[in-house]
């Protein structure tokens, strides 16, 4: 294999494969990218290739000339290291059997890799899309979620993404048992028109989310065999994508049961401005406090904190409110993420008594549900 490689190009390619290699593994040749050159009538493409056994990335670019074909196994680590660290708009790429030769204007490195057939198969996109949409339609949907998805692995089963379709609706929900996220889009292509029921792991929607650089680009879905995969393709060319993941096993919890249904206090708030306040009010909480009180009044908001042994913060602000005076208590953090991604100028926040969940709407298609946290 011999290729002329744009540098930025590769750098971006790398970044990419360098979240899903593993760092430590019994297994040297998964620690490695795997690259392969093509020349063939439609163009030159270089494809790297890195799988952890669980999540695998098929990275294709354009911005490549070949002069010989072939395959080749290299060290992830290393290789980005140079790359990043080179000063050249373009390097020279030339691999034997065990090893790679990186050639810039002035630096050349040689790396011992592996033998290619030791890397694991890596499928791809095969028949029809269960679904398609755009990416920007994807990405905003992803936003609007991926971020009240559970970290612990001790919750396994929502350590990720639940994608639901019947039809032309697509509906994404996240938890991690503290809040709830769900958003939807009624517009779906037709695709395959079988439904969908999966979580896709948090890993593997990051990965997707930072594949969307262009909200015009053609994002496919396919669900089969306990897998999703996902392929990420532009009508101008360019680079494309095929992300192939194991789907979360266990049952995500019955969601629509956690969502209130009886709320029967109801305030509209300008986003930016209930935001500005829950952050100041934040400035004063600490991990022994960490809530801020909202207390709403006829036409008005109060939003406070209090920390021992650092003082108290108070932000009042007015609102359209004629209910029932209540004080409830929220993580500001909590509050925050939702306001983040509600991309409306108002939102809607519904209560019924302290120690039950909020519920707050940022247009016809997000909303999210906070549980109270005990500020006595």
């Amino acid at each position: 294999m011999k290729v002329l490689v744009n540098r930025a190009a590769l750098v971006e390619a790398l970044n990419l494969a360098g979240s899903v290699v593993l760092q430590r593994t019994p297994k040297p040749v998964l620690t490695c990218v795997k690259l392969i050159a093509n020349k063939d009538k439609g163009g030159n493409t270089l494809t790297i290739v890195a799988t952890d056994m669980e999540l695998a990335l098929q990275y294709t670019m354009t911005q490549v000339d070949i002069a010989t074909a072939g395959v080749a196994l290299i060290p992830a680590g290393k290789l980005s290291e140079i790359v990043n660290n080179s000063p050249d708009d373009t390097l020279t790429l030339e691999a034997t059997a065990d090893s790679t030769i990186i050639k810039g204007s002035d630096a050349q490195y040689k790396v011992f890799g592996y033998n290619a057939e030791e890397y694991p198969p890596v499928s791809g996109f095969e028949g029809e899309a269960d679904l398609s949409v755009t990416a920007g339609t994807l990405k905003n949907l992803l936003d609007r979620t991926r971020f009240a998805a559970a970290r612990e692995m001790t919750r396994y089963a929502i350590n990720g993404v639940l994608f639901e379709r019947k039809g032309k609706k697509l509906l994404l929900v996240a938890t991690d048992g503290h809040r709830l996220a769900q958003t939807k889009d009624d517009a779906l292509d037709a695709g395959s028109g079988k439904d969908v029921s999966a979580v896709v792991p948090i890993k593997a929607i990051n990965l997707i989310d930072r594949l969307l650089t262009d909200p015009e680009q053609t994002v496919s879905l396919q669900f089969k065999e306990n897998k999703v995969y996902v392929q990420v393709s532009s009508e101008t060319g360019g680079t494309s994508a095929i992300l192939s993941s194991s789907l979360v096993e266990g049952t995500f919890p019955p969601y629509s049961d956690v969502i209130p249904k009886d709320s029967d206090k109801k305030v509209a708030l300008a986003r930016e401005r209930f935001a500005s306040a829950v952050r100041r009010a934040a400035l004063l909480t600490n991990e022994e406090s960490k809530g801020v009180r909202l207390a709403f009044a006829a036409g008005t908001l109060t939003i406070s904190s209090r920390a021992a042994e650092m003082g108290e913060a108070k932000i009042e602000m007015p609102v359209e409110y004629a209910g029932e005076t209540i004080e409830i208590g929220f993580n500001p953090v909590y509050l925050l993420d939702a306001l983040k991604v509600a991309d409306t100028e108002q939102v809607t926040f519904e209560m019924k008594t302290p120690n039950k969940p909020g519920l707050l709407k940022g247009g016809p298609g997000f909303l999210y549900v906070v549980m109270p946290v005990n500020l006595n």
